[in-house]
């Protein structure tokens, strides 16, 4: 993991160590979070949500419990709530936390990191996990996609998370740093193979900017 990655603001050092990178992650978005939730861009994912809530319902009239891994603001686990999903939204930043929580007071909100998620096992129907996997480093990407199975009963596994060749770096506003782990189809098919996840679709969307993002739904297989 170098600092010439593709994409990389040479102004910031990438972490050489896991912790460290999630550290520095948390810090920025808890410095962030109320000017992401006021910029972040209108795209919603109503209709993805409504579908992966019909796909994970355990039967036509339970609707399904759903781990919102990496939740921010708590825009996507209000939309899985209204699709008719019991939700509970996790985020490793409490300023994002909060901000889920003023978008819905009612909301299950829990702190903590992917790749120690603090819930049981076998506690879900389905996990949902909207560019947020990226945020960790790519040493740490099979130990996330492992908990997200020890979390799910014979459960559903939704996946964003931007195609490209590897770590890139960038700054919020210009001054808070970010780093990303981007996947290929390759890489990330490996990997939820290698965590015992069989993929059930896969496409790639471009995002308004067009930049292209991969959205997998995948099965647990063992």
């Amino acid at each position: 993991m170098g600092s010439n990655a593709p994409g990389t603001d040479h102004g910031s050092r990438i972490p050489r160590d896991a912790d460290a990178w999630v550290r520095m992650h948390r810090a920025t978005y808890e410095r962030m979070a109320v000017d992401y939730t006021r910029r972040i861009d209108d795209y919603a994912a109503a209709d993805e949500a409504e579908r992966f809530t019909r796909l994970a319902a355990p039967s036509p009239h339970v609707g399904p419990r759903i781990l919102d891994a990496g939740c921010g603001p708590g825009r996507d686990a209000a939309l899985l709530r209204l699709a008719g999903a019991e939700v509970v939204g996790l985020d490793l930043a409490r300023a994002m936390l909060h901000q889920a929580r003023q978008l819905d007071d009612a909301a299950q909100l829990c702190q903590g990191d992917l790749r120690r998620l603090p819930v049981a096992s076998n506690s879900f129907d389905a996990l949902w996990c909207f560019a947020a996997l990226g945020h960790l480093p790519p040493a740490a990407i099979p130990h996330a996609l492992t908990e997200f199975h020890r979390v799910l009963t014979n459960g559903w596994l939704y996946i964003v998370i931007r195609q490209g060749p590897g770590v890139r770096t960038t700054s919020w506003q210009g001054s808070l740093p970010r780093h990303f782990t981007d996947l290929t189809p390759k890489t990330l098919t490996a990997a939820l193979h290698a965590a015992n996840f069989t993929i059930h679709h896969q496409t790639t969307w471009p995002a308004p900017t067009q930049t292209p993002w991969l959205h997998t739904i995948s099965r647990t297989s063992s």
